[in-house]
């Protein structure tokens, strides 16, 4: 028997919400139908129960590049229309907030006119490709994945053949050596490897998914591609899942369901059949080390990247404007986000440097933070997302800088905290997560947070282990000093004098 949300499918693709949308601005919203609430997800418009009345409007970003104009063009749509504010996601992002259904229209064809869609950024699609945020200016990459990021998106956006997948569909791909795209956690991703031959391509991973009671991390496809063949591949392995992925329950109905299902052999020989070209397995992995947070200034191909850390990553219109500013003026005109949600401006001679460190901006997103800050990763938050059950944004500032207050650590701690069992801050992959709780405390109800150690999103990829549940928010640095110790040893966090 269909899901609810099936059945909204099968009466309308999402895709042909669009006149109805038109509609609904100008007859207010009070006029949108109940079903049509999902279905505007398709244009990237997210009812929001904790904010009634108003919507999230969540952006594509292709492997996270963005000109200067584009990043005004959003901070202008965040003033005119969202009080300002703007989230990074941990998928090289922007999401904005409190827009008003007749002012959908207007934002939509200003991001146009700026190169930005909001299609299909939600709900049953392909999210946001994602993809290494120093693409093309690693002297050491295999590949650049830029193109190729591209690529995917204008193959599947607006392709009523992927707009009615079983669930959402989180797709990546990097040529770099580092893994900054943290392949593990994706339902397919693509990383670099060469053949036997030495041609430098890619191998496929699939099933990767967070959330709900059975996380999984990718598994291995057996299959080598060449840069000219991701495209095809990933389109036949999105068809497979089409066809054939579970739709009974919104629960169990991601890749990797489909994965435990079948086994990665039979859907590995099913995406075979789909493609016009022979499928050969796995080559030599290229990848040497987990990738870095790229915050601070290194130096790459065409000059320096500046990565700024956005704590938590929240920020407002202004400060969007104002980075694109920083990145005309110091830069080329470019920005690059991350999957930590901080933002790198690259291009930056050395004669431009010192006075870019110098801008007012960059005081609060610091290119310098402090250990603990510098790896802390969250989801929305109970602010405007009412499955969290805490303030993840707020109380992960107020932890990170108690920690600070408090303990030394020589080497940032991947801290991450996400507030329901979505797991949207990913909370599995951190040496130290943190997932939202409420607990009884005498007569009332307190907020509090299980804590998990020992993730790891690198080549020796595992998912974090819980061990404690529903430690109370103010005793939660103790105890997230007391997990680091026991992953790092008791000399890797010191109490300040």
């Amino acid at each position: 028997m269909a899901n609810r949300v099936e059945e909204i499918k099968r009466a309308k693709d999402g895709l042909d919400v669009f006149p109805d949308l038109l509609r609904y601005a100008r007859e207010g919203f009070e006029a949108i139908d109940p079903d049509d609430y999902d279905r505007l997800k398709w244009y990237g418009l997210f009812p929001r129960k904790a904010t009634p009345g108003y919507f999230m409007v969540r952006l594509r970003i292709p492997n996270g590049v963005l000109t200067s104009e584009q990043i005004a063009a959003v901070g202008e749509i965040a003033n005119r229309c969202g009080r300002g504010q703007c989230d990074l996601t941990t998928r090289q992002n922007l999401q904005l907030r409190w827009i008003e259904i007749g002012d959908a229209p207007w934002i939509l064809q200003r991001l146009s006119a700026a190169g930005l869609t909001t299609q299909q950024s939600g709900m049953d699609n392909v999210r946001n490709v994602i993809g290494c945020p120093i693409a093309g200016l690693d002297p050491g990459e295999l590949l650049d994945s830029r193109p190729l990021a591209a690529r995917l998106q204008q193959a599947i956006i607006g392709h009523k053949g992927f707009s009615n997948l079983p669930r959402k569909f989180n797709l990546a791909l990097t040529g770099c050596r580092e893994d900054c795209i943290r392949a593990r956690a994706h339902d397919l991703a693509f990383v670099p490897a060469l053949a036997d031959d030495g041609t430098p391509g890619f191998n496929a991973l699939a099933g990767g998914a967070l959330g709900g009671s059975a996380p999984a991390l990718a598994q291995p496809l057996d299959a080598f591609v060449a840069p000219g063949r991701v495209v095809p591949l990933a389109l036949a392995v999105l068809a497979a899942y089409r066809d054939h992925g579970p739709r009974e329950s919104r629960r169990a109905a991601r890749l990797r369901d489909l994965l435990r299902d079948w086994g990665v052999e039979r859907f590995r020989a099913e995406v075979a059949e789909r493609v016009a070209f022979p499928l050969p397995q796995a080559g030599r992995p290229a990848t040497v080390r987990e990738g870095g947070d790229h915050v601070g200034v290194t130096r790459r191909a065409g000059g320096n990247v500046v990565g700024c850390l956005v704590p938590v990553g929240r920020i407002d219109g202004d400060q969007l404007i104002e980075f694109g500013r920083l990145a005309r003026e110091y830069g080329a005109g470019e920005l690059r986000l991350t999957v930590q949600q901080n933002v790198l401006i690259p291009h930056v001679p050395d004669d431009h440097l010192e006075r870019l460190l110098a801008e007012p901006l960059l005081a609060t997103f610091s290119p310098a933070p402090s250990p603990w800050m510098r790896s802390v990763v969250t989801c929305t938050g109970n602010d405007y997302c009412h499955f969290s059950l805490i303030d993840t944004k707020g109380e992960a500032l107020r932890l990170a800088r108690a920690l600070d207050e408090r303990y030394e650590i020589d080497e940032p701690v991947g801290l991450r905290m996400s507030g329901c069992p979505h797991a949207c801050g990913q909370h599995r992959l951190g040496e130290v997560g943190l997932l939202g709780a409420r607990v009884r405390r005498g007569d009332a109800i307190a907020d509090a947070a299980d804590v998990f150690a020992g993730g790891d999103p690198g080549e020796a990829a595992r998912l974090g282990e819980r061990i404690a549940r529903g430690v109370p928010l103010e005793r939660l640095p103790e105890a997230v000093a007391d997990a680091l110790r026991g992953l790092r040893g008791d000399a890797a966090v010191r109490v300040r004098d």
